[in-house]
């Protein structure tokens, strides 16, 4: 039982809703011109393939894709607009690099600079959006940090919001591979990213500022849509990249590549290598039913078990048809809450088991007291016996 509700626990995070199929394949050689790499099934978090993936590594402007996760967090849960006015500081406009030459006092707003990260990597954006959220880019960098702790992201500290390099400022392929798997899950992230080209940006003089996006994958690989490029002469060249088919989303991680023309090949194979070998199963949705327990002096004397999350594995394309195991108990006693845990399915693949996830109530169930027993008594006599 506290195995299952730690289960509950770990899936309530958002990191997908889904369950791993088996344990991860060995591939190929896929990114020779890479210090570390990653290719990870969105939906499981099974590595495809890995590359000194927990080596930590500078990560240049991949750093920006958690810049824009707690932004776009912040839009969703209605503490910032888009229509929203930033003023700038004098630290967004001495930021160097990649930049769309915010001025200090300057008005802008909060979705064009949510596109000046998003498409141009721009780094004074990305300094603005944290000063406006946090009240500082010290505060906000200290959120970037626990929000990678509770991800999961073990190997990761960021020292800024924008990606230039500074001492300790380290990630790995794996932790990248974790945040791109979370950030394609929030609402509204990838229709930032999937942009090539913004012309929307004002440029300060009362004009507009054509930005394209430096992620050539969006244009040359079919169904990329995000998520980060980078480069610096301590990280090379590196990217987060995902792309979906056929109802499978990979998120592929290279980072230290010696040129962007390797970078873009090296992340093209490891996504051609994953499309061609895996697929997706969805075996139930997530409130699927899987039955009904009966509940021991309970009223209703019945509870339906339903799924926690989706059951959805990852196989080879040349692989078996896994199959699904329900373990429900008879009954259980009363009181049963809504959400409660009452038992688990069980994925089967081969004859053995691969993953599972808990089946919980659908709806609860009281504890019977001597006048709820007795009108139930009443209830079914006369529903029985009419008279």
């Amino acid at each position: 039982m506290r195995r299952l509700m730690a289960l509950v626990l770990l899936l309530s995070l958002g990191l997908g809703g889904f369950v791993l199929a088996q344990s991860p394949p060995t591939g190929p050689n896929l990114a020779p011109g890479a210090k570390a790499a990653v290719l990870m099934d969105a939906a499981t978090g099974q590595i495809l393939y890995e590359k000194n993936a927990n080596q930590p590594l500078p990560p240049a402007s991949m750093t920006k894709l958690m810049t824009l996760v707690l932004a776009v967090r912040a839009l969703d849960q209605g503490t910032v607009t888009r229509s929203q006015m930033v003023s700038i500081s004098e630290g967004a406009y001495q930021m160097g690099g990649s930049q769309i030459w915010l001025e200090p006092g300057e008005q802008i707003s909060f979705g064009d600079l949510l596109n000046a990260v998003g498409v141009a990597s721009a780094n004074d954006a990305a300094v603005a959006i944290g000063e406006y959220l946090a009240g500082s880019e010290e505060n906000f960098v200290r959120q970037m940090n626990q929000t990678a702790g509770s991800l999961g992201m073990k190997n990761t500290t960021f020292i800024n919001p924008h990606g230039l390099d500074a001492q300790g400022h380290l990630t790995t392929a794996l932790d990248m591979a974790i945040l791109g798997r979370y950030a394609v899950g929030l609402p509204g992230l990838l229709q930032l990213t999937r942009q090539w080209e913004t012309k929307e940006i004002r440029d300060g003089k009362g004009g507009k500022l054509w930005l394209v996006n430096p992620n050539r994958l969006l244009r040359t690989y079919r169904g990329a849509d995000g998520l980060k490029t980078g480069f610096t002469s301590a990280a090379g060249y590196c990217l987060i990249g995902t792309a979906s088919r056929d109802g499978l989303r990979l998120v592929a991680v290279v980072m230290g590549e010696p040129s962007a023309k390797e970078r873009n090949a090296e992340a093209t194979g490891m996504f051609n290598y994953g499309f061609a070998n895996f697929k997706t199963l969805t075996l139930a949705g997530k409130g699927q039913g899987f039955g009904t327990v009966r509940v021991v002096r309970g009223h209703p004397d019945k509870v339906a078990a339903v799924a926690a999350t989706a059951v959805a594995v990852l196989v080879k394309r040349t692989g078996g048809k896994p199959g699904i195991q329900v373990q429900l108990p008879a009954s259980v006693q009363a009181p049963v809450e809504v959400g409660q845990v009452l038992g688990s399915v069980a994925v089967r693949l081969d004859g053995r088991k691969v993953a599972g996830i808990p089946l919980v109530a659908a709806n609860g169930s009281r504890r019977l007291n001597l006048l709820t027993a007795w009108l139930a008594t009443f209830r079914w006599i006369a529903g029985n016996f009419p008279f």
